[in-house]
């Protein structure tokens, strides 16, 4: 056996399957709806940093209609358009009702790369010893947190670099004997956390011209915070950050209506700093909406004549051929409709669409692409080299 699905459905160079994923494929973003959401939010976000702020919102909507998708290609547009931002993904543990805050504010920091933030530091100081910045002390306010990113990141080991980041995560035991011995053995409270931000974003923007953005996916699962006094710490924490001007901060939340948020969300002075107009809520897709969804990316995945124009930038330049093979033009006799349709027969593509807008999983682009590809892979097997609407109608029925 020697099939592959490239080959046997056309696929365009770079390309090998229909079920794309934000790790692997973050600069396709399909369907206009999608596209307006994040234009929508790359542009608070690039509005933002002209005057060295960071964007703060609050993204939620129904599990699966792809976020995390979403927050991928934020991250590959900001790279790809060279915007003054550095963004840095976290995606959020499975807290436990009372871990303390340092739980995700130690992934804010140790998600930065330690060779990149020593030399951010190296050259901060430089900067200082010229006159050309601040002591760090003047912008952090604790002797603490100054003595740890003034001494500790420009350390020569890296692992007395990875040490001073974990110190600065809020990490307990660390062994920071060669920065000072006076350090206190953690930190824990909210400003504290607040010192620490205002100094990595403070370097960065001095170094690098650049503002620092979070984007935290899952954060649904603040919810699980529910003992009172790590609830009050969390709380107070996330209030701390989001009151740092030239820090962004991005949630993004499964939820299924604004009253489902985690609680914190919905605290009036966490509402405040982060805005009431940037609580945005992401509307499943219509029925129009996920078929625009589906021909946009056969199209971009498939020899079907052009790339559709949002991809054209993007897509492997070798993948930009827009000529149709001439088995494919056999295979669907020379017809305009079954072309747009392929791999799917156009009863099959009209089927399969009613089905992802209907039932519990209705209009999630994710099981959309389970789906796409469980068909390919059906179809494959049955040596089919279309998918017909008994195919469809049969793995449709394989489900709850």
């Amino acid at each position: 056996m020697n099939k592959q699905m490239d080959k046997w459905f056309f696929m365009r160079p770079g390309f090998t399957r229909f079920r794309l994923e934000p790790d692997t494929d973050p600069e396709y973003l399909f369907g206009a709806s999608d596209r307006r959401r994040r234009d929508n939010l790359l542009g608070a976000i690039e509005e933002a940093c002209y005057s060295k702020d960071g964007h703060k919102a609050a993204i939620y909507g129904d599990y699966g209609l792809g976020k995390t998708h979403q927050c991928k290609n934020i991250i590959y547009e900001i790279k790809r358009q060279n915007l003054p931002i550095k963004p840095v993904y976290i995606k959020c543990g499975a807290y436990g009702t009372k871990d303390p805050f340092h739980k995700l504010f130690g992934e804010m920091v140790l998600q930065h790369r330690t060779e990149e933030l020593q030399n951010i530091a190296i050259e901060y100081q430089r900067m200082v010893q010229k006159g050309q910045a601040s002591p760090l002390l003047e912008v952090v306010h604790s002797e603490e947190v100054h003595r740890v990113l003034s001494r500790g990141l420009t350390a020569v080991e890296l692992d007395e670099v990875r040490n001073s980041m974990r110190w600065l995560g809020g990490e307990a035991k660390v062994e920071m004997g060669l920065i000072s011995r006076s350090l206190p053995p953690q930190l824990k409270e909210s400003q504290e956390f607040g010192a620490v931000m205002r100094g990595l974003a403070h370097m960065y923007q001095a170094v690098e011209g650049k503002v620092l953005l979070y984007l935290i996916d899952e954060a649904e699962r603040f919810q699980n915070i529910t003992q009172p006094d790590a609830f009050f710490s969390w709380a107070a924490s996330i209030r701390e950050l989001t009151e740092i001007t030239g820090v962004g901060l991005i949630f993004l939340i499964g939820a299924k209506t604004r009253n489902e948020l985690p609680v914190i969300f919905v605290q009036d002075e966490i509402v405040r700093r982060i805005g009431v107009t940037n609580y945005v809520e992401l509307m499943n897709p219509g029925r129009d909406d996920l078929e625009g969804f589906v021909v946009e990316l056969l199209q971009t995945v498939i020899l079907k004549g052009e790339v559709p124009k949002a991809h054209q930038d993007v897509v492997n330049k070798q993948a930009l051929d827009s000529k149709v093979p001439d088995e494919l033009r056999a295979l669907t006799e020379d017809d305009p409709e079954r072309l747009r349709a392929y791999p799917f027969e156009v009863d099959a593509l009209s089927d399969f669409i009613e089905q992802v807008t209907s039932g519990d999983l209705a209009s999630k682009p994710s099981e959309v692409l389970i789906r796409l590809q469980k068909a390919a892979q059906r179809a494959m097997r049955l040596d089919a080299r279309t998918i017909d609407a008994k195919l469809v109608s049969d793995i449709n029925a394989e489900g709850f």
